[in-house]
């Protein structure tokens, strides 16, 4: 007779709680979260005030390795769901729907990252170290398993408290950061946002592309801003001749770049970025 999640998850615990303070405690970790719900593609992630994005534990599956290390890494992972919602001070676990815009399936941002790279399903546990910094535990389903059931969701949900504490007694001083970045990723993003296209569009279309950036599909652009599903086509429209684009890859492309441009508060990163081209 096989075991119920709740005896998985009884059977794994000691060997987690053995391993805390060691090296086999991220791996212990993910073992008792699979316990109570398989998953084939896992990460641990950690958001110190540096600005950096500390990958503290890659179990990721092959398929979802290229687009992890290329444009998630890049500065995507800045606009994520995951991120904002634990650097809002969000805490426990959560589907991604429960955390992201309405209709996130239907963003640019869902197409670019989860639509590109198999990645079928996704759940997470918003924790933090013992110093207070925001830890993300990112578990996915490809197409390979089915997705998260309501029964998994409980499972994972009745274990969060658990995680929670020992996340808090592996890391009880923090994450162990590099080279910290003056002024946050964080503030910065959010001033590039801003100033991003200022030079070349209006007020409204720097909206709509915010919430663009934001995983935010048409239809809730449109809902957001107050506008209809037709005027939202026309300001898109318009942003990507303005800006010489055509597709959502160019957009998020073209604001990494703007990431990259030294910062310049109130000012365009587009102009530093149209001289140099």
């Amino acid at each position: 007779m096989s075991k119920t999640p709740a005896q998985r998850c009884i059977d794994a615990l000691p060997p987690a709680i053995d391993a805390l303070g060691g090296e086999d405690f991220c791996p212990a970790l993910l073992a008792l979260i699979d316990a109570a719900a398989p998953f084939d593609s896992g990460v641990i992630m950690g958001y110190p005030d540096s600005g950096e994005l500390l990958v503290v534990h890659n179990a990721l599956h092959a398929g979802d390795q290229p687009g992890f290390g290329g444009a998630y890494r890049d500065g995507l992972w800045l606009l994520s769901p995951l991120y904002l919602s634990a650097k809002a001070g969000v805490r426990g676990f959560f589907h991604i729907l429960d955390i992201a815009p309405d209709n996130f399936r239907d963003s640019e941002y869902y197409a670019l990252y989860y639509s590109n790279n198999g990645v079928l399903d996704h759940t997470s546990f918003l924790v933090e170290t013992g110093d207070g910094t925001p830890l993300a535990i990112s578990l996915e389903r490809t197409p390979a398993m089915p997705p998260f059931s309501s029964r998994d969701k409980a499972a994972l949900r009745a274990l969060a408290a658990t995680v929670a504490a020992l996340a808090r007694r592996h890391w009880p001083g923090g994450l162990a950061a590099g080279a910290s970045q003056q002024g946050g990723l964080h503030r910065q993003v959010q001033q590039v946002l801003q100033a991003f296209g200022s030079s070349l569009l209006t007020p409204r279309e720097r909206d709509v592309v915010q919430l663009i950036l934001r995983g935010y599909p048409s239809k809730s652009v449109a809902r957001e801003l107050g506008i209809s599903a037709q005027t939202e086509q026309v300001h898109r429209k318009n942003i990507y001749q303005k800006l010489g684009l055509s597709s959502h890859n160019q957009l998020f492309s073209l604001f990494f770049d703007a990431l990259a441009q030294p910062l310049r508060p109130g000012v365009d990163p587009l102009v530093a970025i149209n001289t140099t081209t």
